[in-house]
């Protein structure tokens, strides 16, 4: 069973039919879901979430795997940025996906099996103008993933980081051309990553527990970090 906070991700939605071939996922996504249908998969609203259903889903599973996706940026420069807006990021992009996790990980360790694997951007690590907010919860993960796998280390459960690159999605469409020239020419690969790289690198980490309080760089060699 995969457990995918942020299923509206659009990298994620590209993969996704992949995953349901041949897994279950439960999908909690924020507002309204936008992507592909299947049998197996099964929704959730953030806000309304049918944590009895989800117990109910995961109860005769013995390999459960989550995936956090979900994401939220701020665009102010720090002179600028409001404390509520902030603290909202903070909110969604560290706190929530915490209290899932606490939710998730009683049926990880019951399983002597669990994967928890957060997604970054290598760009946000190592600071953007105008995204305080992002580049700190997402440079925050390190600390996350190396208590969560030295906490759950005896119980075959496994954190890690996917620090992605530049992909296909409306925010890089948002960027005006002249600095999507400046930031693919900072790469070594120089043009998008192809989605499915995540898809491939999301199954090796769920088949192998030698990876572990690994940060995986997935962004064509991205010179800004």
């Amino acid at each position: 069973m995969i457990i995918v906070n942020g299923i509206n991700s659009e990298i994620f939605k590209k993969i996704l039919p992949k995953f349901l071939n041949k897994n279950k996922v439960i999908g909690i996504y924020n507002s309204s879901y936008t992507g592909p249908k299947n049998k197996n998969l099964f929704l959730f609203k953030k806000n309304k979430i049918n944590f009895k259903k989800i117990d109910n889903l995961l109860k005769n599973q013995k390999k459960i795997s989550f995936l956090n996706f979900a994401t939220k940026r701020d665009e102010k420069l720090l002179i600028n940025a409001k404390k509520s807006e902030l603290n909202d990021v903070f909110k969604n992009n560290l706190v929530e996906p915490m209290e899932l996790l606490k939710r998730f990980i009683p049926y990880m360790i019951k399983n002597k099996f669990g994967r928890i694997i957060f997604l970054s951007s290598s760009t946000a690590e190592n600071g953007y103008p105008g995204n305080l907010g992002y580049s700190a919860s997402k440079s925050a993960l390190t600390g996350i993933i190396g208590t969560i796998s030295k906490e759950y280390q005896n119980f075959n459960i496994t954190c890690n980081i996917l620090s992605l690159g530049y992909f296909e999605t409306r925010m890089w469409k948002s960027l005006s051309t002249k600095s999507r020239s400046i930031l693919l020419a900072n790469t070594l690969l120089q043009k998008l990553c192809n989605p499915n790289v995540v898809y491939e690198m999301i199954k090796i980490i769920i088949k192998y527990n030698e990876i572990n309080l690994s940060k995986v760089y997935l962004d064509g060699g991205n010179l800004f970090r």
